[in-house]
């Protein structure tokens, strides 16, 4: 599948922001003049218009549409300049830098295959963005998100989700909590995911959140059977990672 155009640099206007859990805010972002071509599932780099805060990498959180928005999921990271900025500091009107989009955490629509993403925290993001594109096409092969959280608190966008589940057959959402009771499922993706999609064979699988979650994650597919070749994943780190470390790529 071709990949988006060539990585650029737009001005961009912050349109909304809201605290979706504790830690975590979602930010719209308006395009102030060319609206940037990316595939669901790619990331962006962020920064101020003065290059005073440094730049770090977020997964655009929704399926491209003719407004050019663009959605972001960001943790704030204790000491993290640019989480801190992006969650307590900019406000509704400031301008910020968005150059992208990068990354290959894409799906090929004609696959025909079944999809699985498993998602831990603002690893939702590039989960959500190839989940409302499978949505504005239909839904044409099944597509699963699990969905990882301590508690309640820690969901996002769960009436998305289920009202997304609720109007095509072949979508499914599930959550799980790993620090609290509830309806089932309760525990670890790697726990319950056998009993939830017990043969990923035939599935595309997509794995994003931090290190250990996908390092458990993988393994966990793997045993159930998911091919090598239709494994894709993105880590996102706790701490910042600076663009050119060998490890940028996802939400930071």
């Amino acid at each position: 599948m071709p990949l988006a155009a060539a990585p650029e640099e737009l001005p961009h206007v912050v349109v909304s922001r809201a605290q979706v859990t504790p830690v975590i805010a979602e930010l719209t972002l308006e395009p102030g003049g060319s609206a940037m071509s990316y595939l669901p599932g790619q990331y962006v780099l962020v920064c101020d218009e003065d290059y005073l805060i440094p730049v770090r990498s977020y997964s655009v959180a929704n399926a491209p549409d003719p407004t050019g928005r663009l959605t972001l999921l960001v943790t704030e990271v204790a000491g993290g300049a640019t989480s801190r900025w992006l969650t307590r500091e900019v406000s509704v009107g400031d301008a910020v830098l968005v150059s992208g989009p990068y990354g290959t955490f894409v799906a090929d629509p004609g696959a025909g295959h079944p999809v699985l993403c498993l998602a831990g925290g603002s690893g939702l993001a590039p989960v959500r963005s190839l989940a409302q594109d499978a949505v504005c096409r239909g839904v044409p092969d099944p597509f699963t998100v699990v969905f990882s959280g301590r508690t309640e608190e820690d969901l996002i966008d769960q009436d998305v989700f289920r009202g997304w589940e609720a109007q095509h057959p072949r979508f499914r959402y599930h959550r799980t909590l790993t620090r609290a009771s509830g309806p089932p499922p309760v525990g670890r993706v790697p726990e319950v995911l056998p009993d939830l999609v017990p043969d990923l064979s035939e599935h595309e699988v997509f794995i994003a959140g931090a290190p250990g979650f996908v390092a458990a994650c993988v393994r966990a597919v793997r045993d159930l059977g998911c091919r090598a070749g239709r494994l894709h994943t993105e880590e996102f780190y706790a701490e910042p990672q600076p663009w050119g470390s060998e490890e940028a790529g996802g939400s930071r």
